[in-house]
């Protein structure tokens, strides 16, 4: 029988161990894949998902006593691989979680974050770096429409998708072809969120999947369309 353990039980007993993590896609060949269809929507449902998540984390104000900034945010991550939140995190959802991870990574250094800074608090979890990280999100983060536009511009840009790409398709070693791979560390056990966390997850899906998020996103797209951009 497994054992239900609290997020800080997860951080102390899973994210300390390096492991190296399994490719997403096992059937993808070491030179690289180009992602069309299918692969080409998830990667980007993803990346709405984690640019939503990380703004809520941002603007989080109800952490739960012994509850740090790092726990709230390994939850979010969690709660977008982990949708029916039964605490269970099985291969394909820890094929998400790491594609969701890269993402974050990629979202938390476009907004100023030092690589240090990053692998600290998405390997390790550190609290401290956390809240700092935090501060700097925050002080850069646009507001109203504009911050419903800086998620989009996330998912739909093309000029931060390689690192998320290389993650999800080329990770059977720790070193490739002379690049650290980036997430190196499992969450494994059975995960409860708690009440504060799952509301945080259902608030970061409003941000992204709401009825008028994807109506702004449709209505955006037709205009790129019709002035030539892609």
């Amino acid at each position: 029988m497994k054992k239900d353990i609290g997020m800080s039980q997860v951080l102390r007993q899973t994210m300390a161990e390096a492991k190296s993590i399994k490719p997403v896609f096992d059937e993808a060949e070491d030179t690289g894949v180009n992602l069309v269809g299918a692969d080409d929507f998830t990667l980007k449902d993803i990346r709405l998902s984690v640019a939503a998540a990380i703004q809520q984390w941002v603007e989080s104000d109800d952490l739960s006593e012994g509850e740090s900034s790092a726990d709230r945010l390994l939850a979010l991550m969690i709660g977008i691989a982990d949708e029916n939140q039964d605490g269970e995190i099985g291969d394909d959802e820890h094929g998400v979680l790491d594609m969701a991870l890269n993402a974050a990574w990629d979202y938390l250094e476009g907004k100023g974050v030092s690589e240090e800074d990053v692998d600290a608090l998405l390997n390790d979890w550190d609290g401290d770096v956390a809240d700092r990280v935090r501060d700097l999100v925050a002080s850069v983060l646009p507001e109203g429409e504009d911050e419903s536009a800086d998620i989009d511009n996330f998912a739909f840009g093309e000029n931060d998708q390689e690192p998320a790409l290389d993650a999800a398709y080329k990770m059977k070693m720790a070193i490739r072809k002379g690049k650290k791979v980036r997430i190196r560390k499992r969450v494994s056990g059975t995960v409860r969120l708690s009440a504060a966390q799952k509301a945080g997850l259902r608030k970061a899906r409003m941000k992204s999947h709401s009825a008028t998020a994807r109506m702004r996103r449709a209505k955006s797209m037709r205009i790129r369309r019709k002035t030539g951009l892609k």
